[in-house]
């Protein structure tokens, strides 16, 4: 294992740091924040968890496809896929067969419950999406769009060259 270089810190500037002026705490806790909002929206109105909710909406956006995509999509690890897919199974919200391609993989698409019960959630979304909207200005919803697109191009950037680094 490659071994980074240490850094010395003095005990006064350790006091100094300011964790919450950190782009990578501020996004974390903001993330937090809305997680909580939607787990709270989703749990209450549908009985989902956050997690269930992204993978059902990202299903339904994507149409017929594997875990694997969906995990691509939702950027959820493969296993918190996998375990919301069998949970939305035993919903009856998606539906799960084996890949005509490759019967290793399975292939999910949403059901004709799983539907209904998008129809239903879409509406809680829309009222998080406004409200979160209308407290920007258009240009403060521009310039964050563009800031978030620059720091998730570098984050992957980052991750990248951390597999590069092993």
């Amino acid at each position: 294992m490659k071994s980074k270089k240490t850094i010395s810190v003095t005990p006064a500037a350790l006091r100094r740091h300011q964790p919450e002026e950190l782009i990578t705490f501020r996004v974390s806790v903001l993330s937090q924040l809305l997680s909580r909002v939607v787990e709270g929206s989703v749990s209450q109105e549908l009985g989902l968890s956050s997690r269930q909710w992204r993978v059902l909406i990202m299903l339904n956006r994507l149409g017929s496809s594997t875990s694997g995509q969906v995990a691509t999509a939702t950027q959820l690890d493969h296993s918190q896929v996998s375990r919301a897919s069998h949970e939305l199974v035993d919903k009856g919200l998606i539906a799960m067969d084996s890949d005509p391609a490759d019967g290793r993989r399975q292939q999910l698409s949403v059901t004709a419950a799983g539907v209904d019960v998008l129809r239903q959630g879409i509406v809680g979304s829309l009222a998080r999406q406004a409200r979160l909207r209308n407290c920007l200005s258009d240009e403060d919803y521009r310039v964050l769009g563009k800031a978030l697109a620059l720091l998730s191009t570098e984050a992957k950037a980052m991750i990248e060259e951390s597999r590069g680094a092993r």
